[in-house]
């Protein structure tokens, strides 16, 4: 025998709407305080680009371990490197090793609290302004890159078709951030 809580209702007698008789701005109403809504969509996409450059940071951050630090490849770990240098030379190497190493995690840590902050519901317009602008300067800088266009782009790997997902991935980010900034609440306080 099904508990009260599990017993299947008719439409309308659990605050549902018959999905028959919807409008399509219902869709919100229709799936009933349970149900997904357009603004978990809304920051889940908001946050995809957030995590494909915290994802480049995590990849820079292990590359940076067994290039560096390991010596995975053609050159040797930074133990076997720094045999034989002199001690002002071998704290600059390290030095240089550690900053190398830091760049990549603390990129990664700030655009994943970026992504954390930016999926809750009450990130602020000031939060999503600045990840607006953030994402414009890089707009500009691929376009920048893409004028003064040399032939140390195609030595590294990179060909038209990488940088126009890289600004079709930058462009995606910014509408959204424009989205959820129209969406944002003006301050903390409000509506409390």
């Amino acid at each position: 025998m099904p508990e009260p809580s599990q017993k299947r209702h008719a439409w309308g007698e659990d605050g549902r709407v018959d999905p028959d008789s919807l409008a399509p701005d219902d869709e919100e109403r229709a799936a009933g305080p349970e149900g997904p809504t357009i603004d978990l969509v809304l920051r889940s996409l908001s946050i995809v680009p957030l995590l494909l450059v915290a994802a480049l940071g995590l990849i820079a951050v292990v590359s940076w371990v067994l290039l560096v630090v390991l010596g995975v490849g053609s050159s040797d770990p930074i133990w076997v490197a720094a045999q034989g240098m002199s001690v002002a030379r071998l704290l600059g190497q390290i030095a240089v090793a550690v900053l190398i190493g830091l760049a990549p995690l603390a990129f990664t840590a700030a655009v994943s609290w970026a992504a954390a902050r930016g999926f809750r519901e009450d990130s602020t317009r000031t939060f999503w302004t600045v990840i607006q602008s953030l994402w414009g300067l890089a707009a500009v800088g691929l376009v920048v890159i893409d004028r003064a266009r040399h032939e140390w782009l195609d030595t590294w790997g990179f060909t038209a078709l990488d940088w126009w997902f890289a600004f079709g991935v930058v462009a995606f980010a910014m509408i959204l951030a424009g989205i959820r900034l129209r969406r944002a609440p003006r301050s903390r306080n409000r509506g409390r």
